[in-house]
């Protein structure tokens, strides 16, 4: 069996590279593992900065990868006080108190980098939305981010985790996902740096869909 011919760009130049033909009687281990050794899989989407990244690593049972780099514009791209952003997908694996593991997957903020969200074509998966917890921004936020989250449709997987809290937000977040007729999507205040915050959000965005699929 040949493949098709696989392309990658070097220096600038777009390359074809021939794979060479299969051995036909190559065979697969018994114990051979493809995909993510999980049991649900909830996903972290939001504006840069928010503490995607930290949620993961906070919350992660193993050592998460991640995919920070220093920003090269971290005055266009990044928040006065972080100097680093994602350009891939952070992921790590969390062993819920019961017993199931929770694959998490963090993703970037930057529209160039938005293949990062590729996780979110998972129907099955959980989606939670990082957003500044400003009242003033959370209007814009919900329009930026719930298109990429997957639209009006999707809205039975989100939750919203409301970070750099301030005084007045869930009551206006509630009142905006009230007024587009969203109120069925939790708001949570979590602090991506504690561990227990990250894990009731992604409790609740796992709990919300296995009641939907009850």
């Amino acid at each position: 069996m040949k493949l098709p011919p696989v392309r990658r760009r070097r220096h600038g130049k777009l390359e074809e590279l021939t794979v060479p033909d299969l051995d036909p009687y190559l065979t697969v281990p018994d114990d051979a593992l493809v995909g993510s050794a999980t049991d649900a899989e909830v996903i972290f989407i939001g504006p840069v900065g928010v503490g995607k990244t930290t949620a993961v690593e906070t919350l992660s049972s193993v050592v998460p990868v991640n995919t920070e780099v220093v920003a090269a514009a971290p005055d266009e791209f990044t928040s006065p006080w972080k100097k680093t952003t994602t350009v891939g997908i952070d992921y790590g694996m969390w062993e819920h108190p019961d017993g199931s593991v929770v694959g998490l997957f963090g993703t970037a903020g930057q529209e160039r980098f938005d293949d990062s969200r590729a996780p979110l074509n998972n129907p099955d998966a959980g989606v939670v939305l990082w957003f500044y917890g400003q009242p003033d921004l959370l209007e814009e936020q919900l329009d930026d981010w719930l298109g990429p989250a997957g639209g009006r449709d999707q809205a039975h997987r989100m939750c919203i985790a409301l970070n750099f809290v301030e005084e007045g937000a869930v009551e206006e977040m509630d009142r905006i996902l009230a007024a587009r007729d969203l109120s069925a999507i939790p708001v949570i205040v979590a602090n991506p740096r504690e561990h227990d915050d990250v894990a009731r959000v992604v409790s609740q965005a796992i709990g919300f869909l296995k009641e939907l699929h009850s």
